[in-house]
């Protein structure tokens, strides 16, 4: 079990706040109400007292069934790992880091030329992030472009379950989840010991605004009735699917996700809901929905701010950039996003390293970078101890005025653990750079992306067990394409 020190330090909102979007939430639920397009969740919510329109779809959900809904959620979810020393407590501030899904092209940072994504780059992802010690749950970043597009979903599942020991992440695409639930059991032996051990959650999203749909409302209810962890939570872009106002917007989208909640908890008590949002804007002289915008961020804030006001495990993003190569700007956006997501405290934070160009373009060397800024985050996060050792008076007393404790055992026994050391950044005089081939950022990314990739192992699934997955992926591959 990772014990992570990380913690969140912003509040973004007065309680006066919170309590007013928390209410204006509760009002569109009961009088505007949600399109739900799954006919099973439609009965259920009629059953327990929604105010059900068959024919236009709308459930109308009062207060009282919301309030049932978060009261049943877990506010500690496992999210485990092949290997339990990379289990993950998701509760409180705890913050860990994770790469995301959805990426359609490689972008080969060497000459900034990018190609349609592959399943070896799911594989490649998937192995780095097993490697790299600040990201603490794997997605495989991209999408196999080189597979039938209908199982795409099975073998990106399949590239991170056997290049990693830590808990994965996959995205749900709209492929029955019953099939992805399928494989993440045969690695610890059956759906049963998939709920004590889950190692497998559920990326889903809602339509905004105010839309479950048919597909990702199915399998919210399958992983739900799984008993494993599911993100289910909106991206509407203000302006666009959400409105302007942020405020307005945060409201839209705790809807939304909060909906999503009473599916599930009236699916199966207890289910592992985990609560967040993807909003962001639609920028008006572009068109596009941006993944560097300061308005993520914010809501960022907001949506973690929510999360511990309802006490759910909260889902964040950070990471990412809208530039379309690894330059200024994508070190700039990720280091800014992914330091705002750790500072709310949010549990789960994803698309770390994963994404450029607005999503569409997956780069490994961002990856790498991005460990390294999670290490110094976690290091700026994790507070100062202060006890009778840290405040050194008897080494202070020692040394005295003019002195110096680069000899004091004290140095010695607290040089480590009480400061940071870079693995990635430079540090060396100009002399010394030149020396050493005066080599960037990005060069030294590249050159640590590589390395990895030609020397790291994951420890592998038994030969009965890859067997046996292999298997059933490709029955699974030909029950979908027949």
């Amino acid at each position: 079990m990772i014990e992570s020190p990380k913690i969140g330090i912003f509040e973004y909102f007065t309680k006066e706040e919170i309590d007013k979007i928390h209410n204006a939430t509760l009002e569109v639920l009961e009088k505007v109400g949600v399109k739900i397009e799954e006919e099973n969740a439609l009965k259920l919510l009629d059953s327990v007292g929604a105010d059900v329109d068959f024919t236009k779809k709308i459930a109308k959900i009062p207060p009282h069934i919301v309030k049932e809904a978060i009261k049943n959620s877990p506010n500690s979810i496992l999210f485990a790992g092949r290997d339990s020393k990379f289990d993950l407590k998701l509760e409180g501030k705890r913050v860990h880091f994770g790469l995301g899904e959805g990426a359609i092209e490689y972008l080969d940072s060497e000459n900034n030329s990018i190609r349609p994504s592959t399943m070896s780059d799911a594989e490649n992802a998937s192995k780095l992030a097993d490697a790299l010690p600040n990201i603490d749950f794997v997605m495989p970043l991209f999408t196999a472009q080189d597979v039938p597009k209908q199982v795409m979903p099975l073998y990106d599942l399949y590239a991170s379950l056997t290049n990693t020991e830590k808990p994965v992440m996959v995205v749900d695409f709209g492929l029955d989840a019953n099939y992805l639930i399928k494989l993440a059991s045969i690695i610890v032996g059956g759906e049963q010991e998939l709920k004590k051990k889950p190692l497998l959650g559920v990326y889903s999203e809602p339509v905004s605004p105010l839309t479950h749909g048919k597909e990702h409302t199915r399998n919210l209810m399958t992983f739900a009735n799984a008993e494993l962890p599911v993100v289910y939570i909106p991206s509407p872009a203000s302006c666009s699917t959400a409105p302007a106002t942020m405020a307005g917007a945060i409201v839209q989208s705790n809807a939304e996700t909060l909906s999503g909640n009473v599916i599930a908890q009236f699916t199966k008590k207890g289910a592992r809901f985990i609560y967040g949002a993807d909003t962001s804007l639609m920028d008006q002289r572009t068109g596009v929905f941006s993944y560097g915008a300061p308005e993520w961020m914010i809501v960022n804030l907001a949506m973690a701010q929510l999360g511990r006001y309802y006490d759910l495990p909260i889902w964040s993003t950070g990471g990412c950039s809208d530039s379309k190569i690894l330059d200024g700007q994508a070190t700039l956006e990720a280091a800014l996003s992914l330091f705002i997501a750790a500072s709310s405290g949010a549990n789960l934070i994803h698309d770390v390293g994963s994404y450029l160009n607005f999503g569409l373009t997956g780069s490994l060397e961002l990856v790498t970078i991005c460990d390294e800024i999670a290490s110094m985050i976690t290091y700026l996060l994790k507070g100062i101890e202060v006890n009778d050792e840290t405040l050194a008076l008897d080494v202070i007393s020692k040394v005295g005025p003019g002195g110096h404790f680069l000899t004091q055992k004290h140095t010695i026994d607290h040089l480590r653990k009480e400061h940071w050391m870079p693995s990635l950044l430079d540090r060396q005089m100009r002399e010394s750079w030149v020396k050493n081939g005066s080599k960037s950022l990005l060069e030294r990314a590249r050159e640590k992306t590589k390395e990895i990739l030609s020397n790291h192992n994951p420890n592998p699934l038994s030969k009965d067990i890859e067997k046996e997955l292999q298997n059933n992926l490709k029955d699974i591959e030909k029950e979908i394409l027949k």
